[in-house]
C-alpha cells in the first residue's frame, strides 16, 4: 500500500496499523517557501492592522511563514501582529503547527478541503478583508467562492511546489510496474498532479493508466478525486470525511479485502 504524501507526517499515522498492512510513504512534491518582497509587503499589511481575517490553508503555510520572518528577525511581531486578527486554518494539523509557532488560532475548519473551509469562513457573522495564505498553485475556485459571498480577498502565495524526483519516487515506480503495490492513496490534487506527471513522464499516458487498472486508487476529499478523474483513473476509494485518520481505516478495510 502506498501512500503519495509527506512521510514524516504519514509514517506516524500508519504505525497503529503496520500488522495489518505494509505501508510506503512517499511525496512526489517538495515545498519551497517564495521568500520575496510580496512577502515582506504582506508581513507590511499584517502589521498595520490591514486584514481582519487570515486563511491559512496547510501546515506548510505555517512552517513557511514562520521561517520567512524568523529569517527577518519579526517573528515576535508576526506573533503579536496575528493575535489581533482572526486566523482560520484548515484542519487539526495546520492549528496544531500554529500553537507549536505561538501564532493564535481562532478557528479551524473540521476537514481538509476548500468545501470545508469556505463553508465554515462563510459562517463568519461578518465580511471584510481577508489574506488568503497558501501554494503559489491554489485552486482560483476558493478566491471566487469566498468574493462571491461578500469577502475581499487578497492572496499571499508563501511557499511553492516542486516536483521531487528523488529515489524513493523511483523505488515506488519501480515497485509499481512489478504488480508491487495493491493500492495507492493521494492526499491532495497536489499530490496527485505531481504523481502522474512523473509517471507519464516515465511510462507515457496509455501505459501509466494501464497500470493503474490493476490498483485500487483512494482520493482523499472531493477534488482530489475530481483531479485523478480528469486524467482518466478510476477511483474507487473515497472516505467519508476528508482526514488522514479515516483515509487510514478505509485503505486498512481495503486490505483486509484482497
Amino acid at each position: 500500500m502506498a501512500i503519495l504524501g509527506p512521510p514524516e507526517r504519514w509514517v506516524p499515522l500508519c504505525r497503529p496499523y503496520r500488522q495489518l498492512a505494509d505501508f510506503v510513504c512517499v511525496s512526489p512534491i517538495r515545498a519551497q517557501p517564495i521568500d520575496d518582497a510580496n512577502f515582506s509587503l504582506f508581513l507590511v499589511d499584517l502589521f498595520a492592522g490591514r486584514f481582519e481575517v487570515l486563511v491559512v490553508t496547510c501546515p506548510t503555510v505555517i512552517e513557511s511563514m514562520v521561517h520567512m520572518a524568523r529569517g527577518r528577525k519579526m517573528l515576535d511581531r508576526l506573533r503579536e501582529a496575528v493575535s489581533r486578527t482572526e486566523m482560520v486554518v484548515i484542519g487539526e494539523r495546520t492549528s496544531a503547527a500554529a500553537t507549536h509557532h505561538g501564532l493564535r488560532v481562532a478557528s479551524v475548519a473540521p476537514e481538509a478541503t476548500t468545501d470545508s473551509l469556505v463553508g465554515h469562513i462563510n459562517r463568519l457573522p461578518r465580511r471584510g478583508t481577508m489574506a488568503l495564505l497558501r501554494s503559489d498553485q491554489g485552486s482560483p475556485q476558493m478566491v471566487t467562492d469566498l468574493e462571491t459571498m461578500g469577502w475581499k480577498v487578497e492572496q499571499v502565495s508563501v511557499y511553492s511546489l516542486l516536483v521531487d524526483e528523488g529515489e524513493e519516487m523511483e523505488g515506488l515506480l519501480d515497485l509499481l510496474e512489478d504488480g508491487g503495490i495493491d493500492v495507492l492513496a493521494f492526499p491532495t490534487p497536489a499530490h496527485a498532479q505531481a504523481f502522474l506527471v512523473q509517471m507519464e513522464g516515465r511510462d507515457g499516458k496509455e501505459n501509466a493508466l494501464m497500470l493503474l487498472e490493476g490498483v485500487a486508487v483512494a482520493a482523499m476529499g472531493r477534488e482530489t478525486r475530481e483531479r485523478l478523474e480528469e486524467y482518466g483513473v478510476h477511483v474507487s476509494l473515497v472516505p467519508e470525511r476528508a482526514d488522514a485518520e479515516s483515509m487510514l481505516r478505509l485503505l486498512v478495510s481495503k486490505v483486509e479485502e484482497i
